[in-house]
């Protein structure tokens, strides 16, 4: 950001010059948050950030979901550092942003500098995503140790034993396991539509679980070009409700001495599996927990995959 205080503004179609944005009509600009968790400490390097007033700029985000009006569009701006949750944080307004300050490093170390985070919250979630939005280079940790169904996740989607919440979209974000109880990074309980782009999954310290845990009444779900580390499982499939998820699976990477890409968990599931990498080849229990051929037969086509131990072409 530049050294002229406040030089950017939000709007519906992205960030514009605090000059320009006039030319965004008014009836199509949603209001502008900001957070800054760490406001006077290490990480509050001087930048054009307004100052905590409880009104624009809050010392929590959930303070700021909360002063979002849904559908009108609003955007929160993260500054970077991590906040410390002592309670789950509800993602309850439909249609924000919440995207984290930029910085001058990788987009997955991103979420390393802008966190949500518990040590405390040992049997739910650090957060629950109730209504469509856009999530942006946040990183999520948690210490759930709950191990039944979707419990033990860092972030939660849905929950509700519903088809909702629609449209949500994460981007950039970080799901690191930190040495703590948290056995997933995130779990899909119901929703429909739902985009995770770009996301990062490491069991650091210890091996995930599962990166993303699935079931229930969902829908037209798309994993694409995200990275698995050191996951037993990167996804994990539980029984769908209406032959779901409808799931497309696509250019994903998967390392890890011991990471398998999909435990199916032999529920029957429609969706497509392409253009991914494994680090393993096409037997049970490598890049699956059952075979390729057997994978197809529960309703999941797969096609231009890459295996580690095969130079057979893309399958």
């Amino acid at each position: 950001m530049s050294d002229t205080r406040m030089q950017f503004t939000g709007g519906p179609f992205g960030t514009v010059a605090a000059d320009q944005a006039s030319l965004v009509p008014p009836h199509l600009s949603g209001k502008v948050f900001y957070v800054n968790a760490n406001a006077g400490g290490a990480d509050d390097v001087e930048t054009p950030w307004p100052d905590v007033d409880g009104v624009v700029c809050f010392d929590t985000l959930q303070g700021a979901i909360d002063a979002t009006v849904g559908g009108r569009g609003d955007t929160i701006y993260v500054k970077r550092g991590g906040e410390a949750v002592t309670s789950t944080v509800l993602f309850n307004k439909s249609g924000i942003r919440v995207i984290t300050q930029r910085q001058g490093m990788s987009p997955q170390f991103r979420g390393e500098y802008s966190s949500i985070y518990s040590t405390t919250i040992t049997d739910g979630p650090v957060a629950q995503i109730l209504d469509p939005c856009y999530i942006e280079g946040l990183g999520f940790y948690g210490a759930d140790a709950t191990t039944s169904f979707y419990g033990g996740a860092a972030l939660l989607i849905g929950g509700e034993a519903t088809a909702e919440p629609y449209g949500v979209h994460l981007f950039q974000c970080r799901f690191g396991k930190w040495g703590l109880d948290n056995s997933k990074g995130i779990a899909i309980e119901g929703s429909s539509d739902c985009l995770i782009e770009e996301c990062y999954f490491e069991g650091v310290g210890a091996d995930f679980t599962n990166g993303i845990y699935v079931q229930g009444a969902c829908a037209n779900l798309e994993v694409r070009n995200c990275r698995f580390r050191d996951c037993d499982y990167a996804i994990a499939h539980g029984a769908f409700a209406g032959g779901g998820p409808h799931c497309i699976y696509t250019g994903n990477i998967v390392c890890g001495a011991d990471s398998i890409f999909l435990d199916t968990n032999s529920n029957a599931a429609v969706g497509i599996i392409c253009g991914n990498f494994f680090n393993a080849d096409q037997a049970a229990g490598y890049a699956m927990d059952i075979s390729v051929a057997d994978t197809e037969t529960l309703g999941l086509a797969c096609a231009g995959n890459f295996y580690g131990t095969e130079e057979t072409g893309a399958t």
